[in-house]
């Protein structure tokens, strides 16, 4: 019988990319035949939906091997261990290091394996990505991602991301200009950074910043033609980053902000470092930087003792800084944070009532950019189906003959169908 290695992802695009080293470390320790969980806690429902489905994996293949890891593996080690079909539990200071695959590897018999180290005392261990090493894709292998750090120094009431990656962490720049070239080599024309908070990319020493990396990047790799930033803390100053997208095409213009909220009682509650003019001040600074920015944005909604009043001041806010691409939660309790044990939980009612007034809001705002940008010829990365996004994300659908994926053209928009997508056609 062929062996397999099935690796099931959960959570974010971070754990998807980390996805993919797990599978070379099995690979190259010879462990096939082997069903690999990988796991999302960052609220108490995608912990919930982790264990649903290793429950479901049990049931439905009683004679495979499993391996657990990622953030419900670091926070539940216990209920996944006493299971006979558990190879190994992984935390993850230990899920992206040869040397605890190959251990499982080398002493089966010994499962199973309980590999989870404290992140509150000591930090993931880190791996250096050399240009020897292969490459890490996904995504419809179009855009190539690059994990510039890992961890959290932040504290916010309702994160346990803090507890279950340890602090922040930042690559290495050989580590990461490696990747890069590596990618580059490869074909690929869109490179983006990632990571738990790349805002403090480079915090733990003087001479390293988001902004030094991101212009080192630009400078070392003239034949790139795109890179983008994944989240962005509205906390930190991005003046620079700012003045470099004016002077360089090639950052695109397109930024998402984890705000959680819009109103100054609900931030200082969940301890952001942010506060509302903070956020007006930077989606003005974006603006004007170019007017053609797509500013997306995560939001909390119903989090504990959230009035009336204080939700339309959130809304208010998306509003009034014209946020296009908005990701919206109803807030959900975490156990082992400050905001799990808050006053004045929201009825689930409430929560579903108010997302669902602010995703519609999101529409509006989304259709009314897209719109705008009507007759105006953008830079379309192809992936599939004439299918691509632009510089500054918009979804395009382009009209006419086949492209090739991986194919950059340039396309004028021509008009916004139902589902918010643009339709575009080649100039």
């Amino acid at each position: 019988m062929k062996s397999s290695i099935k690796v099931i992802t959960f959570g974010c695009r971070l754990n998807i990319f980390e996805s993919e080293i797990i599978k070379k470390r099995l690979e190259k320790a010879n462990i096939s035949d082997v069903i690999v969980l990988h796991t999302c806690a960052v609220t108490t429902e995608a912990e919930r939906q982790a264990k649903q489905q290793f429950r479901k994996i049990l049931k439905e293949n009683p004679s495979s091997k499993i391996i657990i890891t990622g953030c419900s593996a670091q926070n539940s080690v216990n209920f996944y261990k006493n299971q006979n079909q558990v190879l190994a539990i992984l935390g993850n200071r230990e899920k992206l290091i040869q040397k605890y695959y190959d251990e499982i590897a080398s002493n089966p018999k010994n499962a199973p394996f309980v590999f989870v180290g404290d992140v509150s005392k000591n930090p993931p261990e880190q791996i250096e990505i050399k240009a020897k090493d292969e490459l890490f894709i996904f995504d419809g292998k179009t855009k190539a991602f690059v994990q510039i750090q890992q961890g959290c120094n932040n504290r916010c009431s309702y994160c346990i991301v803090p507890f279950t990656r340890g602090k922040n962490q930042s690559f290495s720049e050989a580590s990461i200009l490696n990747q890069c070239k590596g990618f580059i080599k490869k074909g690929y024309k869109e490179i983006v950074l990632t990571g738990v908070d790349i805002s403090a990319y480079g915090s733990e020493t003087k001479n390293q910043s988001l902004f030094n990396i991101v212009k080192k990047i630009l400078d070392s790799f003239p034949t790139l033609q795109r890179l983008r930033l994944s989240s962005l803390d509205p906390a930190k100053s991005y003046d620079q980053i700012l003045g470099l997208m004016k002077l360089d095409s090639r950052l695109m213009p397109h930024f998402h902000l984890s705000l959680q909220a819009g109103d100054d009682k609900v931030l200082s509650d969940m301890r952001r470092r942010h506060n509302r003019d903070d956020i007006i001040t930077l989606c003005k600074k974006i603006r004007k930087s170019n007017k053609n920015s797509a500013i997306g944005a995560d939001i909390i909604v119903g989090f504990p003792d959230e009035s009336e009043k204080e939700f339309k001041n959130t809304y208010k806010l998306v509003k009034k800084c014209k946020i296009t691409h908005l990701h919206v939660f109803p807030y959900s309790v975490r156990e082992g944070t400050k905001a799990a044990g808050m006053k004045n939980q929201i009825p689930e009612n409430i929560k579903k009532e108010r997302s669902l007034k602010l995703r519609e809001l999101g529409k509006k705002l989304k259709y009314n950019f897209i719109k705008k940008q009507k007759g105006k010829v953008h830079s379309v990365l192809v992936e599939n189906d004439n299918k691509g996004y632009t510089e500054n994300y918009i979804f395009v659908k382009i009209l006419g003959d086949s492209i090739p994926s991986n194919t950059i053209v340039k396309a004028k928009i021509i008009k916004v169908d139902k589902d918010l997508n643009a339709i575009a056609k080649i100039i």
